[in-house]
Parts: structure tokens; C-alpha cells; sequence
């Protein structure tokens, strides 16, 4: 007796790649807005001439924008000198003391509030620090 072969039609779950499509898609749009949480859009840089651009920058960065007013905030969390020093010896203690520091100060901010950052910065033991400013031509 001949054995009869049933052919079956192999078709892709489409419903199942449409589920990774949405999940790439959800994972880009989140990783990206994540640089955008970091900047205060409020902040307007100073501007310089001279300063090279950062081509690469370390993902353990802390950012620490510093506001017209003197507000200091990380991740646009207002914080008090206290807990920004706590925040970034909380840092050392994990990362080590070579942890990149960027400061984003607006360009009408007082020295005397970015003086008082660095001064913090420095009292956490940080020495990679880093004042951002804006590229002119």
C-alpha cells in the first residue's frame, strides 16, 4: 500500500512579526527620547570659538545643567548642593572618579553658580569635567 504524502501550505505568522515590528519600534522611539530628558531645552549655551567638539561621549556621563537662576538639575530633577553631591559621590562609589562630567550652563548664568557646581564636583572627588558650550563658525 502506497503511503499518500499531505503536502502543507508553510505560511509566517504575520501577526507575530507585526508584535517585533511594534516592539523595535517602541524601543527606538524610547532610547531616543532618552537624550532628550537629559538636556534642559532651556538652557541657551554660551557660545565659543575654540572649543573642539565631543565626538564620542562616554555613556556614564552625568549631565548637570545649570539654570539662569543658579537651579541646578540632572535629568530635569531639581536638586540642592547636598544632593548633588550626594548623587555624584554615589557615582564614585560605583563608577570610580573618573566619571565625565558635563556642565550646561545658559550663557546669561552667573560664574558664581557654575563656580558653586564645580566646587561640588570637586568635593565628590570628579575631575573629568567638561563646561559645554555652543560651536560658532
Amino acid at each position: 500500500m502506497a503511503k499518500i504524502r499531505q503536502t502543507e501550505s508553510l505560511q509566517t505568522p504575520v501577526s507575530a512579526l507585526i508584535d517585533v515590528v511594534f516592539q523595535l519600534i517602541i524601543f527606538f522611539v524610547v532610547t531616543a527620547a532618552q537624550d532628550k530628558d537629559i538636556m534642559d531645552e532651556t538652557i541657551r549655551l554660551a557660545q565659543s570659538k575654540n572649543s573642539p567638539a565631543v565626538e564620542k561621549r562616554d555613556p556614564r556621563t552625568v549631565i548637570i545643567n545649570v539654570r539662569p537662576n543658579g537651579q541646578v538639575n540632572i535629568q530635569l530633577i531639581p536638586l540642592t548642593s547636598q544632593q548633588l553631591q550626594q548623587i555624584l559621590m554615589a557615582s564614585v562609589a560605583k563608577y570610580g572618579n573618573d566619571i565625565p562630567v558635563v556642565i550646561r550652563s545658559d550663557a546669561t548664568t552667573l560664574f558664581n553658580e557654575v563656580d558653586r557646581v564645580l566646587q561640588t564636583i570637586g568635593k565628590a572627588g570628579l575631575y573629568r569635567v567638561r563646561i559645554s558650550a555652543e560651536a560658532v563658525q
